[in-house]
């Protein structure tokens, strides 16, 4: 049995530019400075409320929930726009099957709402991909374990019979401390040397080199 759990956003689809746009359209409805791309791509792959509150330490809780729902405002202004597009990374969707087909069990930690997950889902037709999904609204944000945690009791996995991919410290971080094998991606918010710093096993640069890594994966203690 082997599990890849998988982070979404910077990993699976290429949200960098979105996420950046509503956080500056959220700062600027609260008349706050709006954040440059290094301070957004920092707090990236923590839950909303947990991450701006990283990123604006100076704002009360009262003011982090706001700048919460306004983020979340935005994104759903974006959503309504037919021309909005956040693509796949090239090679994520043969990826995902191929793992199916090989009987991968799939799971997915991501810092998104699970109004957003159902959302990203049911888009890309990943119903059938994924065997299970746990969210921001499942619990304690990452780097905090229970997301991954939670993935492996709810497929019956143990922590050696598992990988975590993601393109975030936060993700190398709760892999870390879930004892479960870390693999950072190249290509998303993080920079190698921030993933390797925060503990990643492996890096790779696309999803060949991915797919590549999985097929050498044998489950074993780490």
């Amino acid at each position: 049995m082997r599990l890849a759990v998988f982070d979404v956003d910077g990993t699976l689809i290429d949200s960098r530019a979105s996420i950046h746009r509503a956080a500056v359209e959220a700062a600027k409805v609260l008349n706050l400075t709006p954040p440059t791309y290094d301070e957004v791509r920092a707090i990236v792959g923590m839950s909303l409320f947990e991450a701006l509150q990283a990123m604006r330490p100076d704002l009360d809780p009262e003011t982090v929930a706001a700048y919460t729902r306004e983020f979340q405002n935005a994104f759903l202004t974006f959503h309504a726009d037919p021309d909005f597009t956040e693509a796949l990374y090239l090679g994520a969707q043969e990826t995902l099957e191929r793992l199916k087909n090989d009987n991968w069990l799939i799971g997915m930690a991501t810092g998104n709402s699970r109004r957003g997950v159902t959302r990203i889902v049911e888009k890309h037709g990943w119903g059938d991909l994924f065997d299970v999904t746990f969210c921001a609204d499942d619990g304690p944000s990452k780097p905090h374990p229970h997301m991954l945690q939670c993935n492996l009791t709810a497929l019956g996995v143990g922590t050696h019979q598992a990988v975590m991919i993601g393109d975030a410290t936060h993700d190398m971080r709760m892999a870390r401390s879930a004892q479960v094998q870390a693999i950072g991606v190249s290509w998303g918010f993080h920079t190698v040397d921030e993933l390797e710093a925060a503990g990643a096993h492996h890096i790779v640069h696309d999803f060949s080199e991915l797919g590549a890594v999985l097929d050498r994966f044998v489950p074993e203690l780490i």
